[in-house]
């Protein structure tokens, strides 16, 4: 018992350790505030000292004063993290190059030879490197002591070094670096020649010229590279370029070498300089913790730590303002705009002490957690549900392109060239193109898609109903007997026909389209945000006044087709051909799909518009497609292609119905082969549509017959199939040349 007393007395004292530990962790918001305030005041004085900002504000100049009082102390108690240095590239490469030239001057010579160069050579060097590198404010060529050694014409000197800067008002001038310090550059107590100090003693001061020289050569082949860019180090402080350029600048430097007393061996001879202004520099003011430890401006920011996170921004130099505050998982910004506070604008409102109360983000929903001011919680929308159908939609459009290559190899076929193959085409284009609506219907909806997938389905309506309703066209126009004249449609009218109401569509949508557009430029959007029942926002195409005309207008159009169809059901009896039958049902069908289906639709759609669910939408759309496009094509090919594969060899050509409802042979071919006697038929007990359909037969015969025989010693009579002919011609005169026509004469002679 008093070894499990113990045991719960440790577990709530490390519990009562834990807590205190988690509470110690928050951030207080007043004692955060107070910790940005205190370092925002050793960041005022920086800016102002470097001229980044006045005493009465930003964008003033450093005063005497302040600029003496720098000058004296020549460098800044400021960490500069290496990764805000890595830009600097093209600064950095220039300093390589110069220092492997140096390299060249000085190793790559003969073994007894000792170079000597001038002063003046030097100089030239450094003004080179600031005319080819824009970007560098100053740049030096400075000697380790005793290492340089001038002709004998001038006065030696133990410590030598050429200083290059760019001058206020353009232009470069060079001095000698010992003008510019009051105290040796080797000296290491001083921080504003650490960049010098750091190479004197350097690790590597010997180095292999080549590995590949022999004991009689002397001289490296090619050039020599004894620098490299793991050599370079940037100065752990800014520094002032006091006597030159009078700015504060980063240096960087790199060693150079010459040849050593054994002549295989290079050591260290001096160090090459170049620097880049602070200003440069971006400046980082988020929490940011470097390997060195945080940084002076670390935590400078002012995005409030409860609903954002600090964000640096690169590019805009050393001044406040290069962050944004971006909002936490779960909370939104509460205005539209690209998703973060702007730094700029923040700095901004502080400096004018101005309540920042407005930048502070709000928080999603329950449950929510992406969110925006436009869309407060958007719906997620599932993979599955969209992905199955736009897979089933592709085998679709595939199978029907294998259709378009079937019907276009057997267009020959009597079945095929009766039923107008032209427009069997013309059905299978329309239906690829409205099976497209599905796959523009798969992605987020978007200015681009509410203003094409109009133009796909409208389009595919016009040719895929187009076709079928031009069909009962045709057949309505051939079953015209009681008329004084023939009318005859041949394919290409029918194609005419249907360019002509493709046209139409096309215009029509050409100025819905420019409109639409037009009202865009003036700030009207495309796009509506809807809300499901629970709550859960998306954006759908908005539903303007020209849809319910669209949808008006296809509706009257499917209608006139059943018209037509209705027209048609008189010939029911006189079809003939079962195919011919079966087809006109098959039209039929197809419009009386689209009629229900889309009505059903269109009424949902405009009553649950802003309602229903994304997924659920596109699923009633890939439903409607397919109750609609896909049905009709079975209904319409499949028995064609059927009998065109001989399925339907067995069936009758041509039907008949007597008084016991049987199936008779035709009368003309029992007659005509000896098996009937015309003194065997008796008319009282036939049926009338009977007799009117082998009389019509008979006629059909010798109106050919009669046609073929005129045309036989007639040379003047034209045989063209119909051309530029008046379509009221006798029914004796019309051409018998044409594809319906010719499969006429062949199943009647």
């Amino acid at each position: 018992m008093t070894g499990g007393r113990g045991l719960w007395l440790w577990a709530a004292v490390w519990a009562c350790v834990c807590v205190c530990l988690a509470l110690a962790d928050e951030e207080d918001p007043l004692q955060h505030e107070a910790q940005v305030a205190a370092r925002d005041r050793q960041l005022t004085r920086v800016l102002r000292l470097l001229g980044v900002e006045g005493q009465e504000g930003r964008g003033g100049p450093p005063d005497e004063e302040q600029g003496g009082e720098a000058c004296s102390r020549r460098t800044l108690d400021l960490t500069i993290p290496a990764a805000q240095l890595a830009k600097f590239t093209t600064e950095t490469r220039a300093a390589l190059r110069l220092a492997n030239l140096l390299n060249n001057l000085f190793v790559g010579v003969p073994e007894a030879f000792e170079p000597a160069y001038p002063a003046h050579v030097f100089h030239a060097l450094v003004r080179a490197a600031l005319e080819n590198e824009p970007s560098i404010t100053s740049s030096s060529i400075a000697f380790l002591r005793g290492e340089y050694r001038p002709p004998a014409e001038e006065e030696p000197q133990e410590v030598f070094g050429a200083y290059g800067w760019r001058r206020e008002g353009g232009g470069v001038a060079t001095t000698e670096l010992a003008s510019l310090h009051n105290h040796s550059l080797d000296h290491p107590a001083h921080h504003d020649t650490k960049w010098f100090t750091a190479h004197s003693s350097y690790r590597f001061s010997r180095r292999r010229i080549n590995s590949s020289l022999g004991g009689e050569e002397s001289v490296p082949p090619g050039p020599i590279t004894l620098t490299r860019a793991e050599d370079g180090q940037w100065a752990s402080q800014p520094l002032l370029d006091c006597g030159a350029s009078n700015l504060w600048v980063v240096a960087y430097s790199l060693p150079f070498f010459g040849r050593a007393d054994d002549a295989l061996y290079a050591k260290i001879k001096g160090v090459v300089l170049v620097t880049v202004p602070l200003q440069e520099v971006d400046l980082d003011q988020c929490d940011v913790d470097d390997l060195l430890g945080p940084h002076l401006f670390a935590s400078t920011h002012k995005c409030d730590v409860s609903t954002t996170q600090c964000e640096s921004v690169t590019g805009l130099g050393f001044r406040r303002g290069g962050y944004r505050c971006q909002c936490h998982p779960g909370y939104y910004l509460p205005r539209p705009g690209p998703g973060y506070f702007s730094g700029e604008e923040i700095e901004t409102a502080y400096s004018a002490r101005q309540s920042l109360d407005a930048f502070r983000c709000l928080p999603c929903p329950e449950g929510c957690q992406l969110c925006s001011a436009s869309m407060p919680c958007p719906v997620r929308t599932h993979a599955l549900p969209r992905l199955l159908p736009a897979c089933l939609q592709a085998a679709a459009v595939c199978v029907s392109l294998v259709l378009a290559a079937v019907v276009l190899k057997i267009r020959k076929c009597k079945v095929i060239a009766v039923s107008l193959w032209t427009m069997l085409e013309m059905v299978i284009l329309g239906a690829v193109v409205i099976y497209c609506t599905i796959f523009l219907r798969f992605v987020e909806p978007s200015v681009t898609m509410c203003m094409v997938e109009p133009w796909f389905r409208e389009l595919g309506f016009a040719i895929f109903y187009g076709a079928i309703v031009l069909k009962l066209y045709r057949s309505l126009v051939d079953h015209r007997t009681r008329k004084a004249h023939r009318y005859v449609i041949r394919d290409r009218d029918l194609l005419k026909y249907l360019a002509g109401l493709v046209a139409f569509v096309t215009g029509y949508l050409a100025a819905w389209s420019a409109l639409v557009a037009h009202l865009a430029s003036e700030g009207h959007s495309l796009l509506a945000l809807g809300h499901t029942p629970e709550g859960l926002a998306f954006v759908t195409c908005k539903s303007m006044w020209w849809e319910y005309v669209t949808e008006a207008g296809e509706l009257i159009f499917v209608c006139f087709g059943l018209y037509l169809a209705w027209q048609l059901r008189k010939a029911a009896g006189d079809a003939g051909e079962v195919g011919e039958l079966c087809e006109r049902r098959s039209l039929t069908a197809a419009l009386l799909l689209e009629l229900l289906s889309s009505t059903v639709l269109y009424v949902g759609r405009h009553v649950l518009l802003l309602r229903a669910h994304p997924d659920h939408a596109f699923l009633a759309y890939f439903a409607r497609t397919h109750l609609t496009v896909t049905l009709s094509l079975l209904l319409i090919l499949v028995p064609k292609l059927w009998c065109a594969g001989g399925g339907g060899r067995e069936l009758p050509r041509r039907t008949y119905s007597t008084t016991e409802g049987a199936h008779e042979p035709r009368f003309c071919d029992a007659l005509t082969n000896g098996d009937l006697e015309a003194s065997d038929i008796n008319l009282s007990q036939m049926d009338p549509e009977e007799i009117r359909a082998e009389l019509k037969r008979v006629y059909t015969q010798l109106e050919v017959l009669r046609t073929k025989t005129m045309r036989k010693d007639n040379p003047h009579i034209s045989k063209r199939r119909g051309g530029r002919k008046a379509t009221h011609r006798r029914f004796s005169m019309q051409s018998r040349k044409g594809s319906r026509e010719k499969v006429l004469e062949d199943l009647f002679l």
